[in-house]
């Protein structure tokens, strides 16, 4: 299996392993949490590469997977080597799980 590949296997399971710890707090179901929500998966690279890939199968796919059936959408914030995307995902996005990031 090719480096490439084993890092796509990684970011996607990291992905979904996050949405499984973002699980809602208190007596809010899941189901109840994410309906008409949406949740974005952040990424630190420009469009077209191996993330974009991974992140957009990924968001094509998982939706039905979680309960509530959020719209998931791709974001990108290219720049300083995923710098710009970490400093946004840790100091800006929301902190309600509906936001994901796949920094390099």
């Amino acid at each position: 299996m090719t480096n490439l590949k084993k890092s796509g296997i990684a970011a996607l399971g990291a992905v979904l392993g996050a949405i499984g710890l973002a699980g809602g707090s208190g007596a809010v179901s899941a189901a109840d949490f994410y309906k008409d929500k949406t949740l974005t998966i952040l990424l630190g690279h420009t469009p077209g590469g191996s993330y974009d890939l991974y992140a957009q199968l990924a968001a094509r796919h998982m939706g039905q997977y979680i309960p509530g059936k959020p719209n998931i959408i791709v974001q990108h914030r290219p720049g300083g080597g995923g710098g710009k995307a970490g400093v946004y995902f840790f100091s800006k996005a929301p902190r309600d799980g509906t936001m994901l990031a796949l920094l390099p």
